[in-house]
């Protein structure tokens, strides 16, 4: 599987990390020939997440602060899991 996370919008390294873990987490083993992308876009206090995959493209906005925000990702992309 080809991934690439785009992470540069949070700052905290840590959160950051546990963000990319939780994504990775809710994708779970794909093929090989299978292309993902994740954007995350911090703007005025909102992050916008979006999750690419070969079949669907997911997006949200988030507005809470960065620490709740591996929990929220988590939350969102456990509700319908990534096809």
């Amino acid at each position: 599987m080809a991934l690439s996370i785009e992470t540069n919008e949070i700052s905290d390294s840590e959160i950051r990390k546990q963000v990319e873990s939780v994504i990775l987490g809710c994708i779970g083993e794909r093929p090989k020939e299978e292309d993902w992308k994740v954007r995350i876009c911090r703007v005025a206090g909102l992050c916008e997440v979006t999750v690419k995959g070969p079949v669907q493209t997911r997006r949200r906005l988030f507005y809470d602060e960065n620490h709740m925000l591996p929990k929220k990702i988590r939350d969102w992309l456990e509700l319908y899991p990534l096809a």
